[in-house]
């Protein structure tokens, strides 16, 4: 594939990546100016609305880009209130659909509001006015039933700064990545047990990891065993249940970013 027809100009050179509260769910939302790329909206509506009114001004009402990682509710619920209540000019996805609910809702409202939709291929690419690009490293068409090893995993490099995008990506599927070297990591599914291997982490070989993650969920993410190897590893580690919003802005390509909890 190459680049695609998205090619987000805007006058900021400055880049933001906040990992956004939405409880057990994931949802990320990628700025630059007046530009957004959403990937997934968490379990909530609500939840996600009352977020992007936190962190896209008032008299912003598009949303470039939103990607649903896969299927599951606790990634794409919230896209729907997303899509219902702002100008989506795209959505994309992987290449298979889930016979649930809320996937049917998810697709009705895209119909609704006739949004451009595209299957995500690995070698996609967004790029940003500001140098900023976001490749698809990871887009499986196998035929599965299991529906996280079919997210799709996304690389956004601005400079020397990177995060690797994992959405819920087992760990029989991380040995099949190239190019993860990044320094900034988000931890699949929640800090699962099966996911995060060493081998992984050894071969990202990143300084800070990102888990989103609900206050005492009941799958009990993440597992102590990811927390030991992360420890192991040597990442500085924020979760979303302990800090809410975790924000890196990116002034330029040439500086590091930097994080704060929000």
């Amino acid at each position: 594939m190459g680049i695609l027809a998205l090619i987000i100009f805007s006058s900021s050179q400055k880049l933001s990546v906040t990992f956004l509260d939405v409880g057990q769910g994931d949802s990320i939302l990628i700025s630059e100016g007046s530009n957004q790329i959403l990937i997934d909206g968490g379990p909530s509506g609500q939840i996600l609305t009352e977020k992007l009114g936190k962190h896209i001004p008032f008299w912003d009402r598009k949303i470039e880009m939103v990607i649903a990682t896969h299927p599951d509710q606790d990634h794409i619920e919230g896209l729907i209130a997303a899509i219902r209540n702002y100008e989506v000019e795209m959505v994309m996805e992987n290449s298979r659909e889930a016979q649930t609910k809320v996937y049917q809702n998810l697709k009705n409202i895209i119909q609704e509001k006739e949004v451009e939709k595209i299957d995500a291929e690995v070698g996609m690419k967004v790029k940003f006015g500001n140098g900023a690009i976001l490749e698809i490293i990871h887009a499986s068409k196998e035929n599965t039933k299991e529906t996280n090893s079919k997210s799709i995993v996304a690389k956004l490099t601005f400079g020397q700064n990177s995060f690797l995008l994992t959405g819920d990506l087992p760990d029989n599927e991380e040995g099949k990545l190239s190019d993860v070297n990044a320094r900034i990591l988000k931890v699949s599914h929640h800090g699962s047990k099966n996911a995060t291997t060493e081998i992984f982490l050894n071969k990202i070989n990143a300084e800070s990891a990102i888990i989103s993650v609900g206050k005492n969920n009941r799958y009990g993410h993440p597992a102590p065993e990811v927390l030991e190897r992360l420890k192991k590893a040597k990442l500085s580690t924020f979760r979303t249940d302990k800090l809410g919003d975790i924000q890196f802005i990116c002034q330029n390509p040439e500086n590091d970013c930097e994080a704060m909890g929000l």
